[in-house]
């Protein structure tokens, strides 16, 4: 099956530049309050209150779980890909807001929509958020025909808990995922469209983004970590380089990581390097640890392991 490669895939060739996505937003950067723009959410101080909020989608992957009618996935990866952010800030859901961007409501779409917000209505109960509204646009000349867009909005208060600062030789441990999750899905589908992947294993990889909420926050209510990094675009290193200051280094052991068929399948059509790049390889969510903390954490957290240390 993977005789006779001679070209790689890339995030590029699919449709997604992702220098080109890194020059836009280091040319806006300066919009934002510098702390901010590093973080996973956004931060806003009033009084003596202190407001997280962050805003997702679920990318190209929407297209699959709309053909294939899976609108309870579609609502958890919402979920999953904003609590998740809100997580890594050691703050509590408060509200949820969408927004539906269609090409019409006809044709069964509409159906799909009101059945995507029940569920999202539904899962974000379990975590004692509410969802307070949000805005369904039909937008035909943009969006095509059977399809929709949607995200998240999502706000928290975060928790008044003192973190130790990160320092030399402490723990990187990261929580095994359980797949693609919600990234990188325009190259999955081209993949898929060239039947390099069969149809069982683009399936597969639609399975719903793990939700590492509950497991983070206990962990911070234990003060057990220091930092923690949503796996998402730009992979391990480049989501735990956002932790910490340039004087620091990341000695990461990526042979920690079990290894998942996908992203076997991947390695085969697609550079090393851009694969840590695009996708999570099976680290779904990382923290940093005093070393004395390490073995309270794997006891607590099913599936997570040492991937590494900081130096400086």
């Amino acid at each position: 099956m993977f005789q006779g490669i001679k070209e790689k895939y890339s995030y590029k060739s699919s449709g997604v530049d992702i220098e080109k996505a890194d020059e836009i937003i280091k040319n806006i950067s300066g919009n934002f309050q510098e702390q901010n723009f590093k973080n996973f959410a956004g931060i806003f101080e009033k009084e003596d209150n202190c407001f997280v909020s962050c805003c997702d989608g679920i990318g190209s992957k929407i297209i699959p779980l709309i053909k294939y009618n899976m609108p309870n996935i579609i609502a958890s990866d919402l979920v999953a890909m904003n609590i998740n952010d809100l997580a890594t800030l050691d703050a509590k859901p408060l509200f949820f807001l969408d927004y539906i961007a269609a090409n019409s409501l006809q044709n069964g779409l509409g159906e799909i929509i009101k059945d995507t917000i029940n569920h999202l209505k539904s899962i974000l109960n379990s975590y004692n958020c509410t969802l307070i509204g949000g805005e369904i646009s039909e937008i035909p000349s943009l969006i095509k025909e059977n399809y929709f867009d949607i995200a998240g909005f999502l706000v928290g208060q975060k928790n008044d808990r003192k973190k130790e600062k990160i320092k030399n030789k402490d723990t990187i441990i990261a929580f095994k995922s359980n797949g693609i999750h919600s990234n990188g899905f325009s190259l999955i589908r081209k993949l898929y469209e060239d039947k390099k992947i069969d149809e069982d294993t683009f399936k597969g990889t639609l399975a719903p983004t793990k939700i590492y909420y509950s497991e983070v926050s206990n962990l911070y209510e234990k003060n057990l970590i220091k930092a923690s990094a949503n796996i998402t675009g730009g992979g391990i290193l480049g989501n735990l380089k956002r932790l910490v200051d340039s004087d620091f280094k990341l000695k990461i052991d990526y042979s920690a990581i079990s290894k998942q068929e996908i992203f076997e399948i991947l390695l085969k059509f697609t550079d090393k390097e851009e694969c840590y790049k695009v996708f999570n390889m099976g680290a779904g969510f990382c923290v940093i640890s005093d070393i004395n903390n390490v073995d309270k954490i794997l006891s607590l957290v099913p599936e997570s392991f040492v991937l590494g240390e900081i130096e400086c």
